[in-house]
């Protein structure tokens, strides 16, 4: 199969992978052990996809962008393309994408850019949270990403410090259709409703919800329920899904708000 394939000496494969048809893989491609990748993808840029994972057909993957281990990505997602911010169309980030997640079919994620440091120096400490670079765009691990999301330049998904779920394979849930505007934060745990819009900027604490539909404006507190663009309150349920005590909470709650005063 590799003859229908245009693969640069230059990139590497690892061992046990398997290149479908059809398939242009760049200088300085970095596949891990293991991995399959699908027919008729495009490999371009800087790109490192970690052991174990497994890339459908039709996913172009450009840049600066690094893909963990064990992630299943599904046909014609389009990740690391420059952001298409004003004035900053031509910046080339970064991607970081970590371990265990699925994202689903036509999906789209894009790189960061500098504009933070350009434009908004006073919010660095929003920007490289969790010391990422201030250019990255970045999803954490065990996120679950279904299909037609769209997500733009800087944000941050599924990153916090609350445990694992107890009874799931994955922790923080964008269902499809969902829109993450330029340096959005979605916490690890929350779970976003289909067709939720979030303004650019705006943080979604750990373990909140959005319900169908919603359009975020306003920065959305801990395990918060947000129903008709309302907070409704608490939801102890997901707390209890993360194994999350009320004296935790509090703790969870000081940080949002320390992170929330920039």
């Amino acid at each position: 199969m590799e003859k229908l394939s245009i693969i640069s000496p230059l990139a590497e494969i690892g061992e046990g992978s398997t290149i479908g048809r059809f398939v242009i893989i760049d200088d300085g491609v970095k596949i891990g052990k293991n991995c399959y990748i699908g027919d008729y993808c495009r490999f371009s840029g800087d790109v490192i996809i970690g052991d174990g994972t497994y890339i459908g057909a039709r996913v172009s993957i450009y840049g600066n962008t690094v893909i963990g281990c064990n992630n299943l990505i599904s046909d014609n997602c389009c990740i690391g393309l420059p952001s298409e911010h004003i004035g900053y169309h031509n910046y080339v980030g970064k991607v970081i994408i970590g371990d265990n997640n699925h994202i689903c079919s036509c999906c789209t994620i894009d790189c960061g850019n500098n504009f933070g440091s350009v434009q908004k120096n006073e919010l660095l400490p929003y920007i490289t949270e969790g010391n990422y670079p201030e250019d990255a765009t970045v999803i954490g691990n065990r996120c679950f990403i279904l299909n037609g999301v769209v997500i733009h330049h800087n944000c941050h998904v599924g990153l916090g410090d609350i445990p694992n779920s107890v009874d799931k394979d994955y922790d923080t849930i964008i269902c499809s259709k969902c829109n993450l505007n330029g340096f959005v934060h979605v916490g690890k745990g929350c779970e976003l409703s289909s067709g939720t819009f979030v303004r650019e900027w705006m943080c979604i604490a750990p373990g909140a919800f959005t319900a169908m539909g919603e359009h975020i404006v306003k920065n959305v507190p801990p395990f918060a329920k947000i129903l008709k663009n309302r907070n409704c309150g608490t939801l102890e349920e997901r707390m209890k899904l993360f194994n999350v005590t009320s004296d935790e909470m509090k703790d969870i709650k000081a940080i949002f708000a320390m992170q929330m005063s920039y």
